[in-house]
């Protein structure tokens, strides 16, 4: 019988039980412990990537408030 895990999850799980904890000390994993910067961010986009990446969430129904709450898109 084959695990309801898909195998990909099940090796990411077991290497990130070989690595140090995070800073809040109960994940190893940042997928699991969903971490977010304390504040809008670039990710390290270009001006032009970040436009872009704003456009695309507001394509996918996200509100103005939402994308600058994640983004740090300069105003216009």
């Amino acid at each position: 019988m084959s695990s309801p895990i898909p195998t990909q999850l099940r090796h990411r799980h077991a290497a990130a039980l070989r690595t140090p904890p995070l800073p809040c000390g109960a994940h190893r994993d940042p997928l699991l412990h969903q971490d977010a910067p304390p504040a809008p961010s670039s990710f390290g986009l270009s001006l032009r990537e970040l436009f872009a990446e704003a456009d695309r969430l507001s394509a996918r129904g996200w509100s103005a408030a939402e994308v600058a709450e994640r983004l740090a898109v300069p105003a216009t």
